[in-house]
């Protein structure tokens, strides 16, 4: 089956170029910058694209594979990767982060886009070599070159979110230079995940979901049970580090859906296990430790058990957040794993989840406990929740939960002169890389303020965090 190939060096913006794809139904895999030509010739895709960040950074490029005669569309840094090793290469900036008038030329990666303005985060001076020719030019400057004749083409910039200009060079690149057929489609995504479920079900045995109340636990969830049957129980471990009545509002999503769900309180454990434990990653880890511990002690209670599914999707794999479970006597099965947020939550619809299971807000594997800085604490605990609480009834009341990428509060210590605990209030939208600050209306701020001080007397202090910060690095993801 067609295939387009994306070697990241970049997690953001490779993601972004296969959501791209897929919304075509252009398949997409995403690998890592460091695959080799020889591995990329067993896979054998239609295309490869290199995606790099905007700006210029280091990366490591297997030249061998410009030798294979697939297509190539290197974007931002990894333009630079590809000139010099087609024997060019890059100097100084010539372009920084403004917005300039584009001109393209007569390129089969630029059909029917018009010259106009664009932002450009960096673009470096360009030495191209004779055989290879610029193809779009910006203030005086190369911005985009090919070498037509092997079909490899070099873009300076990024494609950003709601970009058209993007998408349209994505679709020349992948249905008209690589001749790929869109064949990636809802139903086909479907049928794959129910498949992989299918195969595990038929090796017999009972299966234990690992459920977080989350969208692609849920789906994963409801697609084990169609396979397994009545041998399957989802398993969700309350580790009282949830949102108010969020462990409760699980218990009851799964029940509607007719799926068995045994939930276990392991809250003091966890709480215990996080006593006098300051650092994030410490915390990530102990917790970590307590849910792991906790599976493995259901999958041993349940004779015949053989196979754990887990709802792990692409974002998961591709940022390294999957769990290894080698070792121990498992089968575990990743139904969602090739598949985009986007995707799993369309096909939760498909299934018909409940609502706001599809729409929940991405919360941390720590939940709570990676919104509170320093000790975790029953007290710290209680008074982060009830902010929590606070400031998402008034976002939601306000229309404003639909247009922002995440909200939450975080817990921090007291700020001087005053005592007590202070609580900073962080509210995003997404633009390209990055997690812009939103703007919210002061009087929903204002009444924000003015409950939790009032519902959490040890909260002394309220604040608003307008800090962007690049999408991946947000330290209280």
């Amino acid at each position: 089956m067609d295939m387009i190939l994306i070697l990241s060096y970049s997690n953001e913006y490779a993601l972004e170029t296969a959501k791209r794809l897929r919304a075509e139904q252009i398949y997409s895999r995403i690998v890592s910058g460091m695959t080799t030509a020889e591995q990329i010739r067993e896979l054998a895709p239609r295309g490869i694209i290199m995606t790099g960040e905007p700006v210029s950074s280091r990366g490591v490029f297997d030249a061998g594979i410009l030798e294979l005669g697939t297509p190539v569309l290197a974007l931002g840094h990894a333009a630079h990767m590809l000139l010099a090793a087609q024997g060019g290469a890059s100097a100084g900036v010539a372009l920084s982060e403004r917005k300039t008038a584009i001109r393209y030329g007569e390129s089969a990666l630029f059909r029917g886009l018009s010259s106009g303005e664009r932002y450009i985060k960096e673009a470096l001076m360009l030495m191209l070599p004779p055989d290879v020719q610029m193809s779009a030019a910006a203030g005086g400057c190369t911005i985009a070159f090919e070498r037509a004749d092997r079909k490899q083409y070099g873009v300076q910039f990024e494609l950003e979110r709601n970009d058209p200009e993007g998408a349209a060079i994505l679709k020349n690149f992948a249905l008209e230079i690589c001749g790929c057929a869109p064949w990636w489609t809802l139903d086909a995504a479907l049928e794959e995940a129910r498949r992989t479920l299918q195969e595990a079900a038929a090796q017999g045995g009972r299966a234990v979901c690992a459920v977080s109340g989350g969208v692609d636990s849920s789906v994963a969830a409801v697609l084990a049970h169609e396979a397994f049957g009545e041998r399957m129980t989802a398993v969700f471990v309350d580790t009282g580090l949830m949102r108010e009545g969020e462990a409760g509002a699980v218990a009851q999503a799964f029940e509607q859906m007719e799926v068995p769900l045994l939930r276990v309180d392991r809250s003091g454990v966890v709480l215990e296990a996080l006593a006098h434990r300051q650092g994030m990653e410490d915390k990530r880890s102990v917790v970590a430790a307590c849910l792991r511990e906790e599976m493995q002690r259901q999958f041993a209670a349940m004779p015949g058990t053989h196979t754990l599914v887990l709802g792990d999707n692409y974002s998961d794999a591709i940022q390294s957040r999957t769990a290894s479970w080698e070792g121990e006597g498992m089968t575990v099965v990743c139904p969602l794993l090739t598949l985009l947020k986007d995707e799993v939550r369309a096909i939760a619809r498909r299934l018909g989840l409940d609502e706001g299971i599809v729409r929940r807000k991405p919360f941390p594997a720590l939940g709570l406990g990676a919104r509170i800085i320093g000790e975790v604490t029953q007290e710290r605990l209680h008074a982060l929740r009830v902010a929590d609480s606070i400031f998402r009834e008034e976002i939601t009341a306000a229309g404003q939960d639909r247009k922002l990428h995440k909200f939450f509060p975080v817990l921090t210590g007291g700020i001087q002169p005053m005592d007590g605990e202070a609580i900073i209030l962080r509210a995003v939208t997404l633009s390209g890389g990055q997690l812009l600050p939103a703007r919210l209306p002061h009087d929903l701020l204002e009444r924000t303020t003015a409950r939790i001080l009032e519902s959490a007397p040890q909260v002394t202090r309220v604040l608003y965090d307008e800090t962007p910060s690049e999408i991946g690095r947000e330290k209280f993801a």
